[in-house]
């Protein structure tokens, strides 16, 4: 008897070359749902993450990190707008319910990890594409692992120089540390100013009065170190006299919400005891 077997294999098993065109389908949709979890996890909405994947099924791979580079940097902008919006409101709460600002200076940190995400995102997204379909190592499909410092907007004219997608503006607070660092700076801050035996205008912030005492003198000075490093915009001056010690707080202009937001509004006017 005698069984006929199909050229290239047995009938069971299929050829090498249907073997090879499943091994390949099954990697590309591997990529394609690495992808698209990659842009859901960078917040990008359901409605277009479908035109993405319409885009990627076009087997273009520049095309493909065009549109998320498109997306990315869309929701770059309201992120780092709205994290703006966050700062005005804890500015406006501390004059007049400064029992709720530690709730909005916690979505404050929160956001400001989102926007580090992003901007590192929009980063990887802006090196050269792939030539034809997109692989495991394309910047389409690595952008939400990207990792970089955090340059969080401090002001609207941070924003509008583009400081929020990397750009060279002075009012951003660059977050070395991540959200952690910022988050237990934070509650520092707040541990300290706790201590303040008042608050009076200074120009272009708030000074904020202390009883004589060394321990608190050295971590006003160390948090404003740190501070520094991170936000550079702000001047931050020690003087101790007979009275006690005086600490102040000063920032341009434009970052004036963020003295407010962190360090408070002014209790007396100056000049009143």
């Amino acid at each position: 008897m005698s069984v006929a077997v199909q050229e290239g294999g047995c009938g069971c098993c299929g050829t090498t070359a249907a073997i090879s065109a499943e091994r390949s389908s099954g990697a590309i949709s591997a990529v394609k749902a690495r992808l698209l979890a990659g842009a859901k996890q960078l917040g990008i909405a359901d409605s277009d993450l479908a035109g993405l994947a319409e885009v990627y099924d076009g087997g273009d791979c520049a095309a493909v990190q065009a549109r998320m580079a498109q997306l990315v940097t869309a929701r770059l902008t309201a992120s780092g707008a709205r994290l703006v919006e966050l700062i005005e409101q804890a500015a406006r709460l501390q004059a007049s319910r400064p029992e709720e600002v530690a709730q909005v200076q916690g979505r404050i940190v929160e956001l400001g990890g989102t926007v580090g995400q992003l901007q590192a995102a929009v980063a990887r997204l802006s090196g050269s594409a792939a030539h034809g379909l997109c692989g495991q190592d394309c910047a389409c499909v690595t952008a939400a692992s990207a990792v970089t410092a955090p340059r969080v907007p401090a002001g609207r004219m941070a924003l509008s120089a583009g400081a929020a997608a990397g750009g060279g503006a002075d009012i951003v607070c660059t977050l070395d540390g991540g959200t952690d660092a910022m988050r237990d700076r934070i509650t520092e801050w707040q541990a300290v100013i706790g201590r303040s035996t008042g608050r009076v205008p200074a120009n272009g912030g708030v000074t904020l009065a202390f009883d004589h005492d060394s321990g608190v003198a050295v971590e006003l000075a160390r948090l404003a170190a740190a501070e520094f490093a991170c936000c550079s915009f702000f001047t931050f001056t020690l003087t101790i006299g007979p009275m006690g010690m005086q600490f102040t707080v000063s920032a341009p202009d434009e970052a004036r919400d963020v003295v407010t937001a962190v360090f408070g509004t002014a209790t007396t006017r100056s000049g009143e005891n």
